[in-house]
């Protein structure tokens, strides 16, 4: 019977010039851990005071700012907020007033303060960084549109700046209005058309979409330029097709007949 050699691998010995190489280059190994370990202690020795130094600014630095934030931020927000209701209140009586003189004087009031009350110009003053501080710049722009005095209003209101999608197109609206009373229908309908783009809801996008309409149609009639004809019909097409539901629909049905037409 034949007989088969079982196969496989033989295995290799080591020699002892290969047991030393091994020894060898483990212990250069180690030697460049030791090397490491001993470069950072002289690292840390030498600059160990610029680093805790460093290390206690970032702390002192987090405690300053939680202290700030915590003592002097919060209440500066509350009392911001208390001065803020008194000239809110009066803003609210004027806004809701019908004799004109009354409501002049509320507004007025509510703007330079009543009976050693903060007004809104105060707080801008006192409290312009704050929340309350800055929404006193809405509240003061739209003062000063009512009493009839649009340069200041469109100062104010510039300077107004939300994330909120009602009360942001709301100012770029009321500056719009005012470059309106200004004779100065570009600059209003710049303003119109910011307000209408600004966000997308069902109050202030019509509304200004209409009035952004408008005035186009009216500078198309001034100047006959075709662009604002453009303008127009695409506004008022944008309340009907969009926005049918909202209480302009039926007006911008007629602008945009007129718009296409040209008249």
């Amino acid at each position: 019977m034949a007989t088969y050699k079982k196969k496989g691998y033989k295995k290799v010995r080591k020699t002892g010039f290969d047991k030393v190489k091994e020894e060898s280059l483990v212990a250069k190994s180690l030697e460049g851990a030791d090397d490491i370990v001993i470069k950072s202690e002289k690292f840390l020795e030498k600059y160990q005071n610029k680093i805790f130094a460093a290390i206690g600014l970032i702390a002192l630095a987090v405690v300053g700012y939680y202290y700030y934030h915590t003592n002097v931020v919060v209440p500066k927000r509350m009392e911001a907020a208390n001065e803020m209701y008194v000239a809110q209140s009066l803003f609210e009586k004027a806004v809701n007033e019908t004799d004109p003189a009354i409501k002049k004087d509320l507004f007025q009031k509510a703007l330079e303060g009543s009976e050693g009350k903060y007004g809104f110009l105060d707080i801008i003053d006192e409290y312009g960084g704050t929340p309350s501080g800055k929404l006193a710049r809405y509240y003061a722009g739209v003062a000063y549109y009512h009493l009839g005095e649009f340069d200041k209003a469109i100062s104010e209101l510039g300077k107004f700046k939300t994330k909120d999608e009602i009360l942001q197109p709301l100012a770029y609206g009321v500056i719009g209005d005012s470059f309106l009373q200004l004779d100065q229908p570009e600059e209003a309908l710049e303003y119109y058309e910011k307000a209408s783009g600004f966000s997308s809801n069902d109050f202030t996008t019509p509304m200004f979409l209409m009035k952004a309409g408008k005035t186009a149609l009216a500078l198309y009639k001034d100047k006959g330029e075709k662009d604002y004809l453009d303008k127009a019909e695409k506004y008022f097409r944008r309340v009907v097709e969009d926005f049918p539901k909202s209480a302009y629909v039926e007006d911008a049905k007629i602008y945009l007949a007129e718009a296409q037409y040209g008249q």
